[in-house]
């Protein structure tokens, strides 16, 4: 019993572990940064700290004498081979079973994918060139302000702003943002293994079960040895 407890506590512990949000801050100031957190643990994402490089020692080369191998016989393509059986309609059919099974993780992934934070900013300008600057304010008003919307309507969005200002005076654009984006590991595992589950029994065991066509036999092809027959 006791070994079962151990056991039940080891997978509650694991199950809570998975159950904390994987958070991935990015922003950029000036510079890109990246940083990944998890419990209490944090990674740079970028820019990674370059390791030490180790001093390769040298191998004495031994001289062996040079053999020959006997080449290995090509492995047949299953792709090729699920072809040559299913034609074109069986592949197509590979593709789109593919495509569901992307889909479904897609939006399993979106369903728990949280933008904690959305924050861009823009400042618009065209080499001290009033008249343009205010072409290229109203063209980038236009593109941005609808695919934020599009985002904030689609993902589960909790605290964004979007600020875009013209400088008449200035020389060039800038830009600036900063997003944090954070998913539950246990719904990100569910969704892989539900999609591992998919490819395999729509996708690759089909692929695998193909059997190589085998050439057709001419049975009314005979050798007559002897003479001619009465």
């Amino acid at each position: 019993m006791l070994a079962l407890y151990i056991l039940l506590g080891l997978v509650l512990l694991l199950v809570l572990l998975l159950s904390v949000k994987v958070r991935v801050h990015a922003e950029y100031f000036d510079a890109f940064t990246a940083k990944l957190r998890w419990a209490f643990l944090s990674f740079d994402l970028y820019p990674t700290k370059p390791k030490p490089e180790k001093p390769k020692k040298e191998k004495p080369q031994k001289e062996e004498p040079a053999q020959e191998k006997p080449p290995k016989p090509k492995k047949p393509n299953p792709l090729k081979t699920f072809y040559e059986n299913q034609g074109f309609d069986g592949v197509k059919q590979l593709a789109l079973d593919s495509a569901d099974a992307l889909g479904s993780l897609m939006k399993s992934v979106k369903k728990h994918l949280i933008l904690d934070e959305l924050y861009l900013f823009l400042t618009v300008s065209h080499n001290h060139d009033a008249a343009r600057t205010a072409i290229e304010y109203g063209e980038t008003c236009r593109q941005v302000f609808p695919a934020m919307g599009f985002i904030c309507s689609n993902l589960q969005v909790r605290k964004y702003d979007v600020e875009i200002e013209p400088d008449f005076l200035g020389a060039f654009s800038q830009a600036e943002f900063s997003f944090t984006v954070s998913i539950r590991p246990l719904f990100l595992i569910q969704a892989v293994l539900a999609l591992a589950i998919r490819m395999l029994f729509k996708v690759v065991l089909k692929v695998l079960r193909a059997k190589p066509a085998q050439p057709s036999e001419n049975t009314n092809t005979k050798n007559i040895q002897g003479g001619a027959t009465v």
